[in-house]
């Protein structure tokens, strides 16, 4: 999965009310998450939005993974090329419904790949706004198949969107380690450090932040700086 985009997370409200407990579905072997959908057609929602299919439907499904096959034999570098397809399809075009359908093709082709469900939260938290349930499938993707090392960077910012900055800081303090020349995750955990309180640590960790991406967070350095007067 491709690096996710900072967004200024002092522009962004509260996430949206949570919904009611819903029961947990197996969406791959020993993989459970929440059955939740969403008001939009069902190929653009996580796993279909969860839609019961009828025989025609699960044909269809069938005959998009024999045509992908024939192209591609190999099922995990299939649903690869369907994650970067839908990945460029976020990143690059901010499509977000393009993203979730070639989310979904990679999740018929492979639900054990860990970009599949790092793909579904990064939909639900840029389009729907549902941080409680990106947070869950962000936890789901850390389990399965070759996660990105870009996963606890788009993790703990979807929790600073979430106004949740002390449960964000360990996830970006890991992203640092995992791709230490990102400035993306330096800003953001500037922005936890300061959102929890320490303005020491946040001026420090402020003059750290560089390396690729840097020209995404130059907004973010000036109001930080004005934010906490460093």
């Amino acid at each position: 999965m491709n690096k996710f985009i900072v967004v200024l997370v002092w522009a962004l409200g509260a996430s949206l009310p949570s919904f009611a407990h819903a029961q947990k579905v197996e969406v791959a072997p020993g993989a459970m998450v929440t059955r939740k959908t969403y008001q939009v057609p069902a190929n653009e929602a996580p796993f279909f939005n969860f839609v019961e299919k009828n025989a025609a439907q699960k044909a269809a499904d069938q005959q998009l993974i024999d045509s992908v096959l024939q192209q591609v034999p190999d099922r995990s570098k299939a649903a690869d090329a369907a994650l970067k397809s839908g990945t460029r399809a976020f990143l690059e075009q901010q499509d977000f419904s393009t993203a979730a359908k070639r989310f979904n093709q990679a999740y018929l082709l492979d639900p054990q790949q860990s970009g599949v469900y790092h793909g579904f939260a990064m939909v639900v938290a840029a389009r729907f706004r549902d941080f409680e349930y990106a947070d869950e499938l962000f936890r789901v993707a850390a389990r399965m198949k070759a996660p990105s090392l870009s996963l606890s960077a788009d993790h703990g910012r979807t929790l600073l969107m979430a106004g949740r900055p002390h449960e964000a800081k360990p996830l970006l303090e890991k992203a640092i380690k995992d791709t230490p020349d990102w400035a993306v995750p330096r800003m953001n955990l500037a922005w936890a450090a300061l959102l929890t309180g320490d303005k020491v640590e946040a001026c420090r960790l402020i003059v750290q932040v560089k390396g690729n991406g840097l020209e995404n967070v130059e907004n973010d350095l000036t109001l930080f700086k004005q934010k906490a007067g460093c």
